[in-house]
C-alpha cells in the first residue's frame, strides 16, 4: 500500500502485520489497545520532536509509523502543518493509488524542495 508521509510516498506491505512486529520499538504502546485519536497524537508527537531535534525520521521509523496511521485510521496520507505555537496539526487523507503513485515517480526531486505545493499537487 502506498503511503505518504509528510513528502515523500512510502510502500508499505501488510501494515496490520508490520504494526504487530513493530510496535514495541516504536514505543506506541499496544496499538490493540489505541484509538485513531491515539495513533494521530502519536505520530505527530514523534514528528515535532524530530523538528525541534532537527534530526530527520529514518525512513523504516517512517514506515512504522505509518502502519500505525493506517491500521488505526484507515487514511493513506499525512501530513504536519506546523504551528507558531504549541504543537503542529495533523491532517489525515485519502488520496488516490493512481495520485500516490504519479506523485512518487515524477514529484520525487521536487517534493523536498517545498513540501507545501508538493502535499497540495498529490491532495488534488
Amino acid at each position: 500500500m502506498l503511503f505518504l508521509f509528510i513528502d515523500h510516498v512510502i510502500d508499505i506491505e501488510l501494515p496490520e502485520v508490520r504494526l504487530q512486529k513493530c510496535w514495541r520499538k516504536l514505543g506506541c504502546g499496544d496499538p490493540r489497545q489505541m484509538r485513531a485519536r491515539d495513533a494521530v497524537e502519536f505520530a505527530r508527537a514523534v514528528f515535532d520532536q524530530s523538528q525541534t531535534d532537527a534530526i530527520a525520521i529514518d525512513s523504516e521509523t517512517a514506515k512504522d509509523i505509518a502502519a500505525l496511521i493506517i491500521s488505526k485510521t484507515g487514511a493513506n496520507a499525512v501530513q504536519f502543518v506546523p504551528r507558531i505555537s504549541g504543537p503542529s496539526e495533523p491532517r489525515l487523507s485519502t488520496i488516490s493509488n493512481e495520485a500516490l503513485e504519479a506523485f512518487r515517480v515524477h514529484g520525487g526531486s521536487r517534493m523536498a524542495e517545498n513540501r507545501e505545493s508538493a502535499w497540495n499537487w498529490s491532495a488534488a
